[in-house]
């Protein structure tokens, strides 16, 4: 009995060191690379390695991005990147804010073409795909040799990266967000439109902030182009003649903000423009409409908000008025810009009685890619 004992203690034994020996390894294989699963790839932009960009992986193909991101990671020099995941399927964006070479503000973004990849044990590899700059398309889908060409001058020295825009009636003023197209002029004050045949109203301004829209203030130029409208054939570029910028007069300007939507008064809706975080957002305007769908011209509008993020929204009588904000006053929403609403109520409408300086409380505002 005590031999058959021992015997069955080394077979205990063999047993255990077996089973350890087998645990081992199958820790060993699960820390081995191959048994991770990982998403690695390349950003480009204009066929050439992005560094520094932002890769984003979410678990949905949501399309205004208002869910945060299940992993981000950046490129490196080369413009690879490369994300432990679990295994799943995955949508990836690349993203990169940057500064162009005339000095502005470049959005690039792009959807992997492939999305969404599955991630499996193992490394997947996402094709590499070019980023595109946001905000460059127009709004007008041109016919063939079709458009516009000509050269911005002031005082009669050529004007760089001036914007030319395009609008399809006068009715706005030509001004606001109801404009076409609009390019930027090259170096030599040259600009070239393609656009569809038909009658426009061409303005030419050149902001010394450098943006494409936003309140004028002194110092910047201004002018429509002289010969307006400008009559434009199927399939041919019209070269526009002399097309001379104005500088804003001072005495106008100041003229513009003492009436209308700038005018001072005894009821003020103020308040506080914040992003999600709840950090205070500068630069801002909030507009006031008196139509729930805030389209066209606001009735009224703020001076951007400061550092602090606040502001102080004068309005003509009390009443209800519904309430947005952006970074810039006027032209398309553009990548880069701040956006957002009062959402106190479900139509963003806030109510302030005659004479009353009434606190809307906070706006909270997105970056829009």
């Amino acid at each position: 009995r005590s031999e058959n004992t021992e015997k069955a203690k080394v077979s205990m034994g063999k047993c255990v060191t077996t089973y350890l020996c087998c645990l081992v390894a199958l820790v060993c294989f699960a820390c081995s690379p191959e048994s991770t699963s990982s998403l690695d790839g390349q950003l480009l932009y204009q066929n050439q390695p992005l560094a520094n960009a932002q890769v984003e992986i979410y678990l949905k193909a949501e399309k205004d991005r208002s869910v945060q991101p299940f992993a981000v990671t950046s490129t490196d020099a080369d413009g690879r990147f490369l994300l432990q995941l679990p295994s799943g399927r995955y949508y990836l964006i690349g993203k990169k804010r940057e500064s162009a070479a005339d000095g502005r503000t470049r959005m690039l973004m792009a959807e992997s073409p492939g999305n969404p990849h599955s991630v499996e044990r193992g490394g997947t590899t996402v094709p590499a795909f070019n980023l595109r700059e946001m905000g460059g398309q127009g709004g007008l889908v041109a016919d063939a040799g079709t458009g516009l060409t000509g050269q911005v001058t002031h005082h009669g020295s050529p004007v760089g990266r001036a914007y030319v825009y395009v609008y399809t009636n006068h009715e706005s003023g030509l001004m606001g967000p109801s404009y076409g197209e609009a390019v930027q002029t090259d170096e030599n004050g040259r600009f070239q439109i393609a656009l569809p045949a038909g009658s426009y109203y061409v303005v030419a301004r050149k902001r010394a902030a450098g943006g494409r829209s936003g309140e004028l203030q002194v110092g910047d130029l201004n002018s429509p182009y002289p010969d307006n409208p400008v009559q434009v054939p199927r399939g041919q570029m019209v070269a526009l003649e002399s097309f001379p910028l104005a500088q804003i007069d001072e005495s106008l300007l100041a003229q513009r903000d003492a009436e209308g939507r700038f005018a001072p008064s005894d009821t003020v809706i103020q308040g506080l423009v914040a992003d999600s975080d709840g950090r205070a957002v500068d630069g801002v305007y909030v507009f006031a409409y008196l139509d729930s769908r805030m389209v066209g011209k606001p009735v009224h509008i703020s001076a951007p908000t400061g550092p602090d993020g606040r502001f102080r929204l004068y309005v003509a009588a009390g009443g209800i008025y519904y309430i947005g904000a952006r970074s810039a006053y006027g032209g398309p929403l553009e990548p880069g810009e701040f956006v957002g609403t009062y959402d106190g109520q479900p139509d963003h409408g806030f109510q302030v009685s005659q004479n009353q300086q009434a606190s809307l409380g906070t706006i909270t505002v997105r970056e829009v890619w």
